[in-house]
């Protein structure tokens, strides 16, 4: 069977080119219904574990899955017994903490994970703290105070200037600060592909989030209250945005960011107006969900109200996302499949795939059952695939 977009032979029974991916059973070879990442899933699907943790199969982000749920509810556990302080860091941290894990875990960078991602997090982290120190206590203090002391008199009493600044100005400053150190990490040859911008974008913005949330709350770690009784409800609608939607919300605008500065093939593209483009679409999806925290908070029932605004922006984000890889992988393989000679992201003998543990074909970047990308499993794979992929890029 012949691929009509790259033009290469495939087994008569392959359902997906196992050169370019497209698709050889359906109507279009776009393939909207098989992510490439886990091919079980739509491209437009909302699922957070493949998106933000591609290099998972099933079986592993259900490990994911369920220890970050499991976590979960040790957090709100701890909401309704008041412990609060503990909720708080515990919630900031959650999302960064299982991203170091996968990433150790996958071991993307084989010569050196820890000392990449920890580096990341921690200048990250640094830049987060001074940041927020400038805005929350150094600089416009007063402005912040002003939403809570304004918020219980209703929307009509709002600052201008206080949400110009916290929710637009702060914004655009955090995800410039969160691109930084990850731009810098993606200009280097090892670190290439676009799995590896998206990455590092969401290891930046997880991170930041998290030490930005510990200089918010910093009056509940020092009042020296471990627990508390008052206001249960409301704390637990905080903890959840904490936990999930911001720190989410936080990494995957910057994953967007960082991973159109990679772009598609080998090589990063640098400072682009594919870049700018993305950049501003991150920037924007901060300040709209910004926007729409501090707005609530002024109406009945606020703090709920913020929460599934919150979760409205972290949708739009994770299928943006979903269908920037998808294009990625497809079109570079393609590329791949133009060129004469190998690819140094196909595999190089006759092997399996993670995902269906079918045959993978010599010179396969996707699986002819499943459609799976080779470029999208985890080192481990990609090494019992006996890939090329020395340098570390997916």
């Amino acid at each position: 069977m012949t691929c009509p977009t790259c033009a290469t032979e495939n087994p008569e029974v392959a359902a997906f080119c196992h050169r370019c991916g497209a698709s050889l059973r359906g109507s279009s070879s776009s393939r909207t219904a098989a992510y490439a990442v886990q091919s079980s899933e739509g491209v437009n699907q909302f699922a957070l574990i493949s998106t933000i943790m591609p290099h998972t199969n099933r079986e592993t982000a259900d490990n994911y899955r369920w220890a970050m749920i499991l976590s979960a509810v040790f957090i709100v556990g701890a909401t309704a017994f008041g412990l609060i302080p503990v909720a708080i860091a515990a919630a900031a941290f959650l999302i960064p903490i299982a991203y170091l894990v996968y990433i150790y875990d996958v071991n993307l960078w084989e010569d050196a994970p820890a000392p990449v991602v920890i580096g990341l997090f921690v200048v990250t982290g640094a830049l987060s703290v001074l940041v927020s120190l400038v805005f929350f206590q150094w600089v416009f203090d007063e402005q912040f105070l002003s939403f809570a002391s304004s918020s219980r008199s209703g929307i009509g009493t709002i600052s201008i200037p206080a949400l110009l600044v916290f929710a637009v100005l702060l914004p655009v400053v955090a995800e410039v600060v969160k691109n930084l150190p990850a731009v810098l990490l993606a200009r280097r040859p090892q670190f290439d592909d676009m799995i590896d911008g998206l990455t590092f974008g969401v290891a930046a913005g997880t991170a930041y989030a998290a030490f930005e949330t510990l200089v918010v709350f910093h009056s509940v770690f020092t009042s020296g209250d471990l627990r508390t009784t008052d206001g249960l409800a409301s704390w637990l609608v905080v903890i959840v945005n904490l936990m999930v939607v911001k720190s989410l919300v936080y990494g995957t605008a910057t994953g967007i960011a960082v991973a159109a500065f990679s772009g598609k093939g080998e090589g990063y593209d640098g400072f682009t107006s594919y870049y700018v483009r993305n950049f501003a679409f991150a920037a924007g999806m901060n300040v709209l969900y910004w926007v729409g925290v501090r707005l609530a908070s002024y109406l009945p029932f606020g703090q709920a109200l913020g929460l599934l605004w919150g979760f409205v922006v972290l949708a739009v984000l994770v299928i943006r996302i979903r269908v920037m890889l998808q294009a990625a992988l497809l079109e570079a393989a393609i590329e791949d499949a133009a060129k004469a000679g190998h690819s140094k992201r196909e595999t190089f003998v006759e092997t399996f795939c993670p995902e269906c543990e079918n045959m993978l074909l010599v010179g396969s970047q996707f699986c002819i059952a499943c459609g799976t990308s080779v470029r999208s499993s985890s080192h481990q794979a990609r090494r019992h695939m006996s890939t090329t992929d020395e340098g570390g890029a997916a």
